[in-house]
């Protein structure tokens, strides 16, 4: 089926009509495009294909060996230390809206594509909620729920497979009688601060599920050296429970806390000046909170404290907890928020975690809404705001992230993600959620078309994860030749910032050109190691001073420039003084300086890309280059070249070349036989643009409200891309289009030149329906 309106007179006139009626179909809203059904039924990729990726990740044997943090702050395996280790994490979409955990047949199925997918790492969520699915009384685990749950990590340790758990995952718990376990109304994540009832049920929780015996491997789930780390409640950070107003129930803590710290009501008078009211009084715990959007004052300042008091208290009793029960893994939690205050609490853990999302839905009424622009233009703030979460000397993962379905752009995130994070040497990434689906043809569950944050049927952001094996995983895309250190106090986190604040734009930025981490110092002075670099840099407001002598030339790897976070990026804080044209004015000078600074102390080469003033930004290592304004980003490393546009051009990358196209796309070349792309003689081809699914519906032009999420067959977007590649082995190359399995479909006109081959892809013209995958070999 292909959905095209041939007459323009026609379509103009079909596309008015609609617009007219405030209803939008897919097939027809886009009026000059064309979407071609994915005809294949099954997903599971064909081992010895061109998207085996099983040879990156080590062999299925069983885990013996713990994952720890090394000397140089990145995850390793115990028995080798000093080999840090990337984990590429494929989330298991297995609620119990999916049908719950597969049968043991399905389990093998599922486990052995994971690892064709080059997942050496999985993540499970909500796992007591599909546990109490349908269960009346509390803990009344399905029996047949939990021995699959079990059976399900056995398989991930006995091929060589490490997991990541959630020690809570949802407000309801394990609380029976509860009709959507989805809908939390146990208070559960809250509780767990200061409700005794609700932290013994945590502790039985974590007890029960992990601390009992896995009949199918011998050991406790806490004892497996498989289990390599929990998140202690996930996204449980108090700035996100309490960010439609902090709640009253609290009251009687903050002033238990203010009076710790005051003394007095008059002591607290004293401090906050006129800020106290008339009626308030820490004595009878009549406190005020400020509201959401509310900016710096000297409430605001205590209220963060407070809850980073909290918070650390709180994760120093779980974490202590679980190592009674035998956990020898490693612990996180609040992977959520970017406020100083929430990236300081952050930093007690050796593994930061962190999720983000651009589009994420929004509900208006009983619609959803996702927005349809370029993640790309203003300059990848999604992907700068995990990066800037980062703590120098932890090991750092993003265990959710996503472009997500159905914004128009979200190819651009199969670039930006993994080449990012391999810039920036993050130790884990993991796109959210449902990695692997076997079929579009599913026995229970919603796994027949696209549905928001379900990556196992969405042929968009499956290439996005085929990218990230690649540039990130394999290790493509090379490391920063710099690391610039982030100082962050407690003043920074508490009384410069609120709980809309974010770290500036000038200097989120610096993650798009070098290394960048935060240094936590909770006494506001700074560390020793610090102190032993003699090459200190102070970006200053506005930041264009420098060392003396040049010293910062001799240091190559661990650059020390100290970074003050002054808080003009107030990005979601629309009300306050501050209005955004003037914050972004004043951030954009100072980034201005920035950039001459890293020029300065050569931290850039003089040919380096970066222009501020064009919004184009270039890695100190030259491979990755992303021109915001033209929502374009190219990569360009021996094995691997790709770009991501929005106007169709001329492109001329190094092997790669963007002949023409009819409209945008990402085009990506990546060698598969560990040979360079020049040299190469087998190589797989990604093409993707945008998928839908059939008769989706919308009330808005845009495509940003829903009205029906539509039926199957899945549609991509068509593109016509002409390429030329230049490779030595030009005269016996062939070039084939395959299906989302990896296997062979078409053959490709090819053309050799006296460099190079030539050849058109035309998603419109395959035999075999939409892909996003093609072939060249000899």
């Amino acid at each position: 089926m292909k959905t095209q309106l041939k007459s323009s007179v026609f379509k103009n006139l079909f596309i008015s009509i609609l617009c007219f009626t405030a209803v939008f179909n897919t097939t027809v809203c886009s009026a000059l495009e064309t979407w071609v059904p994915v005809k294949d039924v099954s997903l599971m990729v064909e081992p010895g294909s061109i998207l085996d990726f099983s040879s990156l990740i080590s062999p299925p044997k069983p885990i013996d060996s713990r994952i720890i943090i090394n000397s140089q702050g990145h995850f390793s395996l115990e028995n080798q230390p000093e080999k840090s280790q990337r984990f590429l994490v494929g989330s298991l979409g297995f609620g119990s809206s999916l049908g719950g955990f597969p049968s043991h047949d399905l389990t093998d199925l599922y486990i052995k594509q994971y690892r064709l997918h080059g997942y050496n790492m999985a993540r499970l969520d909500f796992v007591e909620a599909t546990l109490m699915e349908g269960r009346q009384k509390d803990f009344d685990f399905s029996p047949e729920q939990l021995d699959r749950f079990y059976y399900l990590l056995a398989q991930l340790k006995s091929n060589g497979i490490y997991y990541l758990l959630n020690g809570l995952s949802n407000d309801n718990g394990a609380y029976g009688d509860v009709t959507e376990r989805w809908i939390g109304n146990k208070g559960m994540i809250s509780g767990v601060y200061f409700d005794v009832d609700k932290q013994a049920h945590w502790k039985k929780l974590i007890e029960r599920i992990y601390g009992s015996t896995n009949p199918y491997t011998g050991v406790t789930t806490l004892k497996d050296p498989a289990f390599a780390g929990m998140i202690l409640v996930n996204e449980g950070n108090l700035v996100f429970v309490n960010r439609n107003g902090v709640k009253p129930e609290l009251k009687p803590y903050f002033s238990k806390w203010l009076k710790t710290k005051y003394g007095s009501n008059k002591a607290l008078k004293a401090a906050w000046g006129n800020e106290l009211q008339a009626d308030e009084n820490i004595e009878i715990n009549q406190i005020n909170f400020p509201k959401p959007d509310a900016w710096t004052s000297h409430r605001m300042s205590d209220l963060q404290a407070f809850f980073f008091d909290t918070e650390k208290k709180t994760a120093d009793w779980m974490t202590q907890y679980v190592s009674t029960l035998g956990f020898k893994g490693q612990v996180t939690s609040y992977n959520l928020w970017h406020s100083p205050a929430a990236q300081a609490i952050r930093g007690q853990f050796k593994w930061v975690d962190m999720h983000n999302y651009f589009g994420h839905p929004e509900y208006i009424g009983s619609q959803m809404k996702v927005r349809q622009d370029s993640m790309l233009q203003n300059g990848a703030s999604y992907v700068r705001e995990l990066a800037s979460a980062k703590h120098l000397g932890k090991a750092f993962t993003v265990t959710e992230h996503g472009q997500v379905f159905w914004n128009q752009y979200r190819r651009e995130n199969g670039l930006a993600i993994p080449a990012y994070a391999a810039l920036q040497s993050w130790d884990a990434i993991c796109q959210h959620s449902g990695a692997v689906d076997l079929s579009y043809a599913p026995t229970v569950g919603r796994k027949n078309i696209i549905n928001p944050f379900a990556v196992g049927t969405d042929p968009i952001s499956r290439a996005t994860e085929t990218l990230a094996a690649l540039l990130y995983l394999r290790g493509d895309v090379a490391p920063a030749l710099s690391t610039i250190s982030i100082k962050l106090t407690p003043q920074d986190a508490f009384d410069k910032s609120a709980h809309l604040g974010n770290t500036p734009a000038d200097v989120s930025k610096l993650s798009l050109v070098t290394g960048i981490g935060l240094d936590w110092q909770p006494k506001g002075t700074p560390t020793a190691k610090q102190l032993n670099f003699d090459a200190e840099v102070e970006f200053n407001e506005p930041g264009i001073s420098s060392n003396k002598n040049g010293v910062i030339k001799q240091v190559k790897s661990t650059q020390n420039l100290g970074l003050k976070l002054d808080n003009l990026a107030k990005q979601y804080a629309g009300g306050l003084a501050y209005k955004f044209s003037k914050v972004k004015m004043i951030a954009d000078d100072r980034w201005s300086a920035r950039v001459q600074n890293l020029r300065n102390a050569q931290l850039i080469n003089t040919d380096n890309l970066t222009n501020a003033e064009q919004g184009i930004y270039q890695s100190d290592t030259g491979e990755v280059v992303l021109d915001s304004e033209q929502k374009r980003m190219t990569v360009i490393t021996a094995k691997t070249e790709a770009v991501v546009f929005d106007q169709p051009s001329t492109i001329n990358l190094r092997q790669l070349l963007v002949l023409s196209a009819n409209a945008a796309a990402l085009v990506a070349v990546s060698a598969m036989d560990n040979l360079p792309l020049a040299t190469s003689k087998r190589m797989l081809v990604v093409l993707s643009t945008d998928a839908r699914n059939t008769n989706m519906r919308f009330s808005d032009v845009e495509q940003t409200t829903l009205l029906d999420l539509g039926r199957s067959p899945v549609l991509i977007r068509s593109t016509k891309v002409k390429l030329a590649l230049r490779n030595t082995n030009r005269n016996l190359l062939k070039v084939f289009s395959t299906n989302l399995r990896g296997q062979r479909q078409d053959a490709i006109n090819v053309k050799q030149t006296d460099t190079s081959i030539e050849f058109e892809l035309d998603i419109s013209k395959l035999t075999h329906g939409a892909t996003t995958y093609f072939e060249i070999s000899v």
